[in-house]
């Protein structure tokens, strides 16, 4: 029975690990697609002349998870929203979770979100290339990062589950 408990403890630490190793992976991505999603905002912005909601409702349909999802979300609350940028940040911070996205990643689409719809075409142009700038400065973080925590998370994921086992029994 013992060995069964050491199983089941290390068989967990090791799922955390892996789990937090996938996050490390996935953000390199998730930071393309905000970075696609600017531009799509750019372009359906400046040359359709698209609303800010045609712009969330097409973006909820084209992009891929989980990014998709936020866009979506924006748009149910469409007919009670009074504030864009408040309901922009509001429903990043719930969908965020859902992200594999540093704290620091938040705070530049949260700093975007505030802008958006608050300019002229000219404007909101540059704001969009400099969130763009940003998030790439983001990305290369990540991209250097991913591949060093996400070994390291993986090794400390299995490592305390040993462990913990062999100060168990």
């Amino acid at each position: 029975m013992e060995w069964f408990g050491a199983l089941i403890v290390l068989v967990a630490t090791t799922w955390v690990g892996f789990d937090i190793a996938a996050k490390f992976r996935k953000r390199p991505g998730q930071i393309r697609q905000w970075k696609s999603a600017l531009q799509m905002i750019e372009a359906e912005m400046v040359y359709s002349q698209s609303s800010l909601w045609e712009v969330c409702e097409k973006l909820s349909v084209i992009l891929p998870p989980p990014v998709c999802y936020f866009f979506s979300s924006l748009t149910k609350e469409k007919d009670s929203c009074t504030d864009f940028s408040a309901l922009w940040s509001a429903e990043l911070r719930k969908h965020w979770f859902w992200n594999a996205m540093s704290k620091s990643d938040l705070d530049i689409l949260i700093q975007f979100g505030t802008t958006i719809g608050q300019h002229d075409l000219t404007q909101q142009q540059k704001q969009i290339k400099l969130t763009t700038h940003h998030l790439d400065l983001q990305l290369n973080e990540a991209i250097e990062s991913s591949s060093k925590h996400e070994k390291l998370a993986r090794g400390v994921g299995v490592l305390s589950g040993l462990l913990v086992v062999l100060l168990l029994i």
